[in-house]
């Protein structure tokens, strides 16, 4: 049909057509989603696209995860208010722990890659507080990498802990309870921060001021 003589052509218009994506909305709307809910098709639908259309930016839901965390642990950075070393670790101790709750698919992809950017800013963060309070460079090191391998270390445990317990409650027979430091970092960690007080003791003033 065509147009009367004199009438302006008017230019088609879109309803509803979604924002140019990006891959840091898509990370944003994932985050909105929540690690626990995420699916792609939620995250579509939040950004009013199709689930075709995010695999041009993510390979795939375990990509996107990866890049949540990526986020979470950025916007996870301990703020520097003024609290001892010690508390610094045990807020770190924290942050990783639940981080690898949420995606416990993050330890496995520690032994298959190098690490990434966004770790070694969080970690060159960390260590530089932890000097700021007094620790030397070396004890902040290793601390830090304590501190880390113990938390890994509880997280495993407690993923095989959650298994361990559906077996039990499958199981006819009576089991003992599993005991309860199984998964549970917090009484090592406070083992190590002890060492360190006292090696920052026998160091003396001087020491711990190079």
């Amino acid at each position: 049909m065509e147009l009367e003589s004199g009438m302006p052509r008017q230019s088609k218009r879109t309803v509803g057509r979604p924002r140019r994506l990006t891959l840091e909305a898509i990370v944003d709307a994932a985050c909105e989603v929540g690690i626990a809910k995420l699916e792609m098709s939620l995250v579509a639908e939040k950004l009013n696209t199709g689930v075709a259309t995010l695999y041009g930016y993510v390979r795939g839901r375990e990509h996107l995860l990866e890049l949540v965390a990526q986020r979470l642990v950025g916007q996870a950075l301990i703020k520097d208010e003024g609290q001892s070393w010690q508390e610094i670790l045990r807020e770190h101790a924290t942050i990783t722990y639940r981080l690898f709750q949420s995606l416990p698919q993050l330890i496995t992809n520690l032994m298959a890659k190098e690490p990434e950017q966004h770790s070694f800013d969080y970690s060159a963060r960390v260590l530089m507080m932890l000097e700021n309070r007094g620790l030397p460079a070396n004890l902040a090191v290793n601390a830090y990498i304590e501190v880390n391998q113990v938390v890994i270390g509880a997280a495993i445990s407690m993923m095989r802990r959650e298994g361990l317990a559906q077996l039990i409650a499958e199981d006819e027979n009576e089991w003992d309870p599993l005991p309860a430091i199984l998964g549970d970092y917090r009484v090592t960690l406070e083992r190590i921060i002890s060492g360190y007080e006292a090696d920052l003791q026998s160091l003396g003033p001087k020491a711990r001021r190079a």
